[in-house]
């Protein structure tokens, strides 16, 4: 049992380390070590074992993480069946609107950018694809939390808190739950530079039955800056857009 633990243990450890190293972007033992807390010959040992297995890249002392993530990743993405279905809806989105246009799926009580196209127009250059991020501080995760239950988005806020990435960022549980009604009602959500200064969005839920239940696969939606982010555009044409792009979806959906 004792040395079962320590197993455990150990892979948990290595999960840390590669963590630091995508948040860093590369590192050293003595830093690792520093930031863990442990001693310098556990971390080198730990960077030395990852690099053994190919996830880690050793330059003389400095680790970064291994391409073969990107392949892990894209690898995983692909195999997300809601990732073939919305994929021409995103396009298309990017498309007609010429912004940036976005898919987001929701693991571990957190969204993951599943999918994203830029259109002729779009001046976002961020690359959000498979990246993490809060579910309460944008239109995309707020569309997947108002079809949740009360008990899993109350799991979601006790275990993930709700930090202010803006100043517009909602921190307030009682004032997102209202919100989250108003967004089942409406079907549509709306991000007033709650994640990103500068940027507005409007988004749709993905939504479907199983097993007489109602389920959230996910969410669909168009990012303006709000310099173009017209009157029309938010209350009219978006919300238009993002709603047949999500039925669209839904109609064509098979979960797995």
């Amino acid at each position: 049992m004792e040395s079962k633990r320590k197993r455990i243990k150990a892979v948990v450890r290595a999960m840390e380390i590669m963590e630091i190293l995508q948040e860093r972007d590369s590192t050293t033992a003595d830093e690792a070590a520093a930031e863990l807390g442990v001693s310098k010959s556990t971390a080198y040992y730990h960077l030395q074992t990852l690099t053994d297995a190919g996830y880690v890249i050793d330059n003389d002392g400095v680790y970064r993480l291994a391409l073969r993530f990107f392949s892990l990743g894209t690898d995983v993405r692909h195999k997300q069946p809601i990732y073939h279905t919305a994929r021409e809806q995103v396009s298309r989105l990017a498309d007609e609107t010429g912004e940036l246009a976005l898919l987001m799926v929701e693991e571990g009580g957190k969204g993951i950018y599943l999918d994203l196209k830029r259109g002729d127009r779009a001046v976002i250059r961020a690359d959000w694809l498979g990246n993490q991020c809060h579910l309460h501080d944008n239109a995309l995760g707020k569309s997947i939390l108002a079809f949740l239950t009360q008990r899993r988005v109350n799991e979601i806020f006790e275990r993930h808190g709700l930090p202010a990435t803006t100043e517009n960022t909602v921190t307030d549980a009682n004032v997102l739950h209202k919100e989250l009604e108003e967004i089942r009602e409406s079907g549509v959500a709306f991000d007033h530079e709650e994640q990103l200064e500068g940027l507005q969005c409007v988004a749709a839920p993905i939504v479907g039955s199983e097993g007489g239940r109602q389920s959230v696969y996910g969410a669909i939606c168009i990012a303006s800056p709000t310099s173009r982010m017209t009157e029309e555009r938010l209350t009219e044409t978006f919300p238009e857009l993002v709603r047949d792009a999500a039925n669209i979806i839904q109609l064509n959906y098979i979960p797995e």
